[in-house]
């Protein structure tokens, strides 16, 4: 592996003024318009774009400040929690449920409702889509493809969260075209995944919640002091696991959330992700990769240029048809 795309995004939710103050999110749009513009810029910095996923109402309420960036190279995608959705849209039941609890469609009508709304604000329909907590079920993709979707980045190998329908135990870990049927394996349909990068060589469990998961590469957990996990440990792994799997398109992902203070250089934040990305830099300059800013566009238009790869199934040898 000569070279390693890296795709820098943020998930960028609503406030939690305008939706429930126990959820993730901004304290208003002022915090969410400074951490939007702290990420470009640090992204910028190490020359690479970013990816922004935007909740129907971040796109609506600073549609002006992500059509500037998207002018500057950014990519825009959609970012969904339909329950988040459903109290400032509909303010009742429907869509009250995490992505994964949605049947088909009810995902085509979402897609499709807030779809045409956020295109609204900032001028063209979403392409790319990123669901919140990555909560999914197996007719997520082809909710996707169908509703007109490219690309998004929707899993994240090795989660079990059950409480919000997000279980990826045995995902495909590395960028591929979505399966129609099961959401764990390659397939063909023209939609690209590109998961979140994970750390195989450690679980992290929390026996209380039922949940599991690999250590990942975001600036916002402070993996050090609750883990006591460094980034540098977790590129280098990363890194290794990638180029053992060998994946047609390799890419880094790492995510984050607009409620973060990265305008001020001096936040832990801040700190936090410029070590993520040196410890990303160094694993890539100590192995001789070249590392590549990539936005997800650029990743999905390459995967999509390619043949399907899908997972073929294979019959047990003591299987026989007559």
């Amino acid at each position: 592996m000569k070279e390693i795309r890296i795709l820098l995004t943020m998930d960028c939710e609503p406030t939690i003024a305008t939706n429930s103050p126990r959820a993730s999110g901004p304290a208003d749009w002022a915090q969410g318009e400074r951490a939007v513009k702290g990420y470009f810029n640090i992204a910028q910095s190490y020359g690479f774009p970013v990816t922004y996923f935007l909740h129907p109402e971040a796109a609506i309420a600073q549609a002006d400040l992500f059509k500037k960036f998207a002018d500057r190279g950014a990519c825009l995608g959609l970012h969904m929690h339909p329950w988040k959705y459903s109290m400032w849209r509909h303010g009742s039941q429907k869509y009250f449920e995490d992505y994964g609890g949605l049947s088909e469609a009810d995902q085509r009508s979402l897609l499709n409702e807030s779809s045409k709304l956020w295109a609204e604000a900032i001028g063209f329909r979403p392409l790319y889509f990123r669901p919140g907590t990555f909560s999914a079920n197996d007719a997520m993709y082809s909710a996707l493809a169908a509703e007109g979707f490219r690309g998004g980045s929707c899993s994240i190998p090795g989660r079990v969260w059950p409480d919000v329908r997000a279980v990826w135990s045995g995902a495909e870990p590395d960028p591929h075209r979505a399966n129609a049927l099961f959401r764990h394996i390659r397939g063909s349909l023209e939609f690209a995944d590109v998961p979140c990068s994970v750390d195989f060589s450690t679980v992290l469990n929390e026996e209380a919640k039922r949940r599991q998961q690999h250590p990942d590469l975001r600036p916002d957990t402070d993996w050090q002091a609750k883990y006591g996990i460094s980034y540098t440990t977790t590129a280098a792994n990363i890194l290794a696991q990638i180029k053992a799997r060998a994946p047609a398109v390799p890419v880094i992902v790492i995510l984050t959330h607009n409620h973060f203070e990265y305008s001020d250089d001096a936040s832990a934040i801040t700190r936090r992700l410029k070590a993520s990305l040196d410890a990303v830099r160094e694993a890539c300059s100590a192995t001789g990769v070249v590392l590549v800013g990539s936005t997800i566009a650029e990743v999905v238009d390459q995967l999509l240029s390619v043949p399907a790869v899908p997972e073929v199934f294979t019959s047990p040898e003591s299987v026989r048809f007559s």
